[in-house]
């Protein structure tokens, strides 16, 4: 399949639990895209607030809602929602977050600039109120980038969020989804098309990433960032030496700080040392440990 002048229809898969809060004004951010045939399939994973009720409100045929049993398996309930999908193209929305009323449009003109890459992701930032910008993916936010990001992606010069993403759904299928129990399935849903298929990334900001306390990625932090170390590390072979040490260090300084965020200074430490095994020559660890320690003396 290429993406040609013709009216090709993206299914949005929406894997929703309890954002009654939130799930309205992300729907009304997908009802503002400018590119118009689209189906937004919701997965709801067992939700005990009104969040059917939310949904069943807005009169729009292009939405369809499921209730699923509550499993709390990202990755199954996504793939719930790849197997109902009927569009040539394949999108991505968390239930609290939003989209520029471009996005879809513009991704879809990038495909189709670049008709051999098998998806697309965009720019974007993080913020807590509506319309105040915090941290940007890309300290570059124009122009395109077409190619090989594979590599890019384990040197963090890649964003890898789910709601950026646009695929092509036979690249999606030759993949196989999600890794069904994988903490990481978002990620490595990522890197399998990026293994297999060239990308096209606009940096232009298109998606905006709510924070707030009950965020996903806020709850089980330290299960999560362990089992990134071995998603990591279960792609040794196919990375240079280099990007591979390169990718840990910089894991285990992240993880570090968030340690230090969460006043766990031990385990900061430990952190830290991990991440100068993996660059002995590098004294940013060597630095950080002796902040962590001079911390202990603050008041």
């Amino acid at each position: 399949m290429t993406i040609s002048d013709s009216f090709l229809k993206v299914s949005i898969i929406m894997a929703t639990y309890n954002r009654a809060g939130y799930i309205a004004e992300t729907i009304e951010s997908i009802r503002r895209q400018t590119y118009s045939n689209w189906e937004l399939i919701i997965i709801d994973d067992g939700s005990d607030d009104n969040t059917e009720e939310i949904v069943n409100r807005i009169a729009d045929n292009r939405i369809q809602f499921y209730k699923a049993a509550r499993t709390g398996i990202a990755s199954k309930v996504k793939n719930m929602g790849l197997q109902k999908a009927s569009g040539e193209l394949i999108a991505f929305m968390d239930s609290d977050d939003l989209w520029a009323p471009a996005k879809l449009e513009k991704q879809l003109a990038a495909l189709h600039q670049y008709p051999e890459a098998g998806f697309s992701l965009t720019g974007g930032y993080n913020f807590r109120n509506i319309n105040e910008p915090l941290e940007y993916f890309y300290k570059q936010r124009e122009g395109i980038k077409y190619g090989d990001v594979f590599i890019g992606l384990f040197k963090s010069e890649v964003s890898a969020t789910m709601p950026a993403l646009v695929a092509k759904k036979e690249c999606v299928e030759a993949t196989g989804g999600f890794k069904e129990g994988f903490s990481h399935c978002d990620l490595d849903f990522i890197l399998s098309l990026a293994g297999s298929f060239k990308a096209v990334i606009l940096y232009e900001p298109l998606f905006y990433r709510r924070l707030h306390d009950t965020n996903t990625s806020s709850i089980n932090w330290m299960e999560r960032q362990y089992r990134g170390f071995s998603m990591i590390r279960s792609y040794k072979n196919e990375l240079p030496p280099k990007v591979f040490n390169d990718s840990l260090f910089k894991a285990y300084i992240s993880f570090g700080e968030n340690c230090l965020k969460r006043k766990k200074r031990v385990k900061a430490m430990n952190q830290f040392f991990n991440a100068w095994i993996y660059k002995p020559f590098n004294i940013i660890p060597l630095k950080k440990i002796i902040k962590t320690i001079l911390s202990v003396f603050k008041k």
